[in-house]
């Protein structure tokens, strides 16, 4: 009896356990596989292509700037050659009297091995290689605002596709919920039909609304997929089926905006300080240009061995020598460069005053659509309270055959259509919020929610 008691209580210790690791495992899966919003964006920073390119585009840059600073210092080099000849190079040496020869005098080797190093470097460039190095700073700066703005753009569409998603989701909840009520009214229907209450036209109406609602249950789980791919395209990698991702909340919610959202969009927006300093990158380069007409002064250092062996070692000779070169004549090259990044300047000038344009109209396009989409969540919410209370009552008064079939049918699709359009509305203000946070050059993660809108 003991035995069997012992027994029992392992078994149940030993199932108690199982439950307790498998609940753990099964929470620690699903927590782990919640797709959030700031995860998505996560995602696509480290495997959009067009955030990959334009780091690309940085690189480049640097790599402009790096040669650009490399002119300024010295530059050295190594050599190590060989030379094999039908013969000895040599000559005759003559006599005092320039006419009879006296010997022979070789100039070389027929088999000869050279090594030698030689250094240069830039002592005065009026200016054009310091210009031109800042002019290359200053487009690393532009290429990195461009990669910024290029974060912000697909950190934007991640939040679109995102909500587009979660919109999807609630408008399958909402189908679902659409076919359970229509399940449940064709219940009722049949059982008046079977006890000789309704006509049989009845039912078949039902089945018909059940049909429909079967099709837009079809339909809205055809759009998740579609959703889905919309999300992983903008994300850079595959999410369906790795991630879950909760359907978007009911209530609505408000959003903090600055009191001056223009002035703020006209600090940080990076197309701005881009253009800006592209346009300082090409009045660098206009000096740099006209650097070009100054002397040019350097320094040149070389030292040189050649023999017969390798290494060779016997012969040897250096030179040190410095020069300025002088520009007379170009048949105006140099002023057709100095025209063209004077060209350049101006029209970076003019783009940038485009841009402000643009950007304030961005700024004034974004926050009315969230006026108005906060105001149809607003909107939409109290419709949908409208459509429940309206089909509790329609469906109260069928059961008590004070009310028709049609009035049911009417209240259902009523509530459907309405609890879809507050899906769509608030879907439709967090996309709104999204727009003028990228209008004002603001970073998609973090947003904060509390009440100012």
């Amino acid at each position: 009896m003991k035995n069997r008691k012992l027994m029992l209580f392992l078994i149940f210790l030993a199932v108690c356990l199982v439950v307790l690791i498998a609940g753990r495992l099964a929470w620690g899966a699903e927590g782990g596989k919640t797709l959030t919003l700031d995860k998505a964006i996560g995602i696509a920073r480290e495997a959009n292509p067009l955030i990959l390119a334009s780091e690309a585009r940085v690189n480049q840059a640097r790599g402009k700037l790096i040669q650009a600073r490399s002119e300024q210092l010295p530059q050295a080099s190594a050599s190590l050659g060989y030379q094999k000849l039908n013969e000895r190079p040599d000559a005759y040496a003559l006599a005092l009297d320039g006419l009879t020869p006296i010997g022979i005098v070789p100039l070389g080797y027929e088999e000869t091995w050279q090594a030698a190093v030689s250094l240069s470097q830039v002592i005065y460039s009026g200016g054009s290689l310091s210009a031109r190095t800042e002019a290359e700073r200053l487009l690393v700066s532009a290429r990195e605002s461009e990669r910024e703005r290029t974060v912000q753009s697909v950190e934007n569409g991640v939040r679109k596709a995102f909500y587009g998603l979660q919109r999807s989701l609630s408008k399958g909840e909402v189908a679902r919920e659409a076919l359970d009520l229509s399940k449940e009214h064709l219940r009722q229907a049949e059982a008046f039909f079977r006890a000789g209450v309704v006509a049989q036209n009845e039912v078949l109406r039902v089945q018909v609304a059940v049909s429909s609602a079967k099709l837009n249950l079809i339909r809205a789980e055809s759009a998740v997929q579609v959703a889905w791919k919309q999300l992983e395209r903008v994300a850079g990698k595959t999410l369906e089926g790795e991630f879950v991702v909760p359907s978007g909340d009911s209530e609505a919610e408000t959003f903090t905006v600055p009191e001056d959202p223009l002035s703020r969009a006209l600090v940080q927006r990076p197309e701005i300080r881009g253009l800006e300093a592209a346009r300082k990158a090409a009045l660098m380069t206009l000096k740099a240009v006209r650097g070009q007409v100054l002397p040019q002064v350097g320094l040149a250092a070389r030292a040189l061995v050649a023999d017969e062996d390798f290494f060779p070692a016997e012969r040897d000779e250096w030179s040190l020598s410095v020069f300025a070169r002088f520009r007379l004549f170009d048949s105006g090259k140099v002023h057709g460069q100095a025209v063209e990044a004077q060209g350049a300047a101006e029209e970076l000038l003019h783009r940038i005053e485009d841009l402000k344009r643009q950007v304030a109209l961005d700024v004034s396009t974004s926050g009315v659509g969230l006026d108005g989409a906060v105001q149809r969540v607003k909107v939409a919410s109290d419709a949908v309270s409208q459509a429940e209370e309206d089909y509790r009552m329609a469906l109260k008064r069928y059961q008590a055959q004070v009310g028709t079939n049609i009035d049911v049918l009417d209240a259902r699709l009523a509530l459907t259509d309405a609890r879809n359009a507050k899906a769509d509305a608030v879907a439709e203000a967090r996309t709104a919020y999204g727009d003028l946070l990228f209008a004002m050059g603001e970073p998609a993660a973090g947003e904060n929610k509390e009440a100012t809108r």
